[in-house]
């Protein structure tokens, strides 16, 4: 640019006006990327916070669906088995809790060396994986509890499980105790060859599948007194019937099929197992593991009230005390004295109806 230039004042207005047309590109470009940083800040600031507030929260869920049952301690009460400390929740091997949470349990659980008998309703349907997932992961990290996290593939996993067939099921829940060809033990009965597990009605073979048995047991002209656990809750009723069906045909047993509407209708009402239970923990002291009683303490064994078609009067009894009996009302639950007063009205030979939850809850 000449002194003429600046001195006539034209050249610096066309040097300015080259030098904006030349920065033109470079600020459309800068202005550009700052839109699109801006941008992109936006939906990663939405996409984070509709990701934190979408996170299951797993001790919330707890406090609204489990510590009704577990307490907020979760150290159980009344029916309730405690999940602290409790070695099923703290298991390395997840697939036992996974499944207690999806598909629910009923029937007696020991933990711990104690013995309890709530249901567990199933939350499979009604809380998502991830739900199910965070508060697991909450019961797993509380309370003293140090076990590793339950992720949402894993709920997945478990909510859709391979089916097994009928002798895998075998192989991995009745083998250790049955033999791996069905010929028992000392103390376990074969299923080989055996006139309950091979009669032309399984309802039996499946009762006992189902609800579990102790006591003495004669087959083929030998006793055992063995003790087989209910598998109520633990498997599906698809899966007895899978392992019933495959003991009926294996070993060179013949007998026909299970099906899965078979094991729903058959068989005892558990009840009558976990009230076994609570009477060996609450009654025996008293009125003996026979039910004959003594001194003070008379049998139940034969004993009228016991057996009256009507229950209402042993329901009060057990409810409200009476002379050296303690009431039994707030320390056991109406399922509880439901199960126990069950259990005694069919035992030691015994043969009154069953008592309901609702008898007990409509009971003065």
């Amino acid at each position: 640019m000449t002194t003429n230039d600046c001195a006539n004042g034209v050249g610096f207005r066309n040097v300015l006006a080259r030098s904006t047309q030349a920065m033109k590109p470079s600020i459309k470009v800068v202005l550009l990327m700052a839109f699109a940083f801006a941008v992109a800040s936006a939906i990663q600031t939405t996409s984070g916070g509709t990701a934190r507030a979408a996170a299951p929260d797993g001790k919330a869920i707890f406090a609204s669906k489990c510590s009704a049952c577990h307490q907020a301690t979760g150290l159980g009460g009344g029916p309730f088995p405690p999940l602290a400390g409790n070695p099923d929740v703290l298991s390395a091997d997840t697939s036992g809790i996974l499944n207690t949470v999806l598909n629910g349990r009923s029937g007696p659980i020991k933990v711990n060396g104690h013995t309890y008998g709530g249901a567990m309703p199933a939350w499979k349907g009604q809380l998502t994986n991830a739900e199910i997932a965070a508060v697991l992961t909450y019961v797993r990290s509380s309370w003293g509890n140090k076990a590793a996290v339950i992720s949402e593939d894993q709920v997945a996993a478990a909510s859709a499980p391979m089916a097994l067939s009928g002798a895998q099921i075998f192989a991995a829940k009745c083998a250790t105790c049955h033999q791996a060809r069905g010929q028992g033990s000392a103390t376990i009965p074969p299923l080989a060859g055996n006139s309950d597990v091979t009669a032309a009605d399984p309802k039996g073979m499946i009762a006992t599948i189902v609800n579990g048995r102790s006591g003495p047991l004669t087959v083929n002209g030998t006793a055992y007194n063995g003790k087989m656990p209910t598998w109520k809750g633990t498997l599906s009723n698809a899966d007895i019937a899978t392992v019933a069906t495959y003991v009926r045909s294996a070993w060179g047993n013949s007998a026909s099929g299970v099906t899965e509407q078979q094991v729903a209708s058959a068989g005892p009402a558990v009840a009558s197992a976990v009230g076994a239970s609570i009477f060996k923990s609450k009654c025996a002291g008293c009125h003996q593991a026979n039910g004959q009683g003594g001194g003070l303490f008379p049998a139940l064994a034969g004993n009228k009230t016991v057996n009256a078609a009507d229950a209402k009067n042993i329901i009060g009894t057990v409810e409200n005390g009476r002379n050296l009996m303690p009431s039994w009302k707030g320390q056991l639950s109406a399922a509880d004295i439901a199960a126990v007063l069950t259990y005694i009205r069919s035992a030691w030979g015994n043969s009154a109806g069953p008592v309901t939850e609702s008898d007990v809850a409509s009971a003065k």
